[in-house]
């Protein structure tokens, strides 16, 4: 992965990290819309981060990262072909998943 890469996926993990904390920080909402709004950033850097990643690479932290989003998306499946969970046990469940991909991410990039 060159380094120019690697910078613009810190930078986007980095400046969701940045709007995650400063919902907390700044925000008088409630904390259930406050969990809501940061994983709604969260997925959006997902989003970008997963368009950042190289196409074609033999590069070992992309793979790397590759393949912790693709995890995720099964893990979603999985739990979207469930039929005996409630809607909000769903929707925490996703947030989670969502949540530690978005950790994940952020920790194999290097960003705090």
């Amino acid at each position: 992965m060159s380094e120019q890469v690697l910078k613009e996926l810190q930078d986007v993990v980095n400046a969701a990290l940045e709007e995650r904390r400063g919902l907390v920080v700044y925000s008088r909402l409630e904390p259930v819309e406050i969990d809501r709004l940061a994983r709604k950033v969260e997925r959006e850097a997902l989003e970008k981060v997963q368009g950042l990643l190289p196409e074609e690479t033999v590069d070992q932290r992309v793979l790397g990262l590759r393949n912790r989003l693709q995890r995720m998306r099964d893990e979603l499946e999985q739990l979207g072909e469930l039929g005996n969970i409630r809607d909000h046990s769903r929707s925490l469940q996703t947030d989670e998943i969502v949540w530690q991909t978005f950790e994940d991410l952020a920790w194999m990039l290097g960003v705090q």
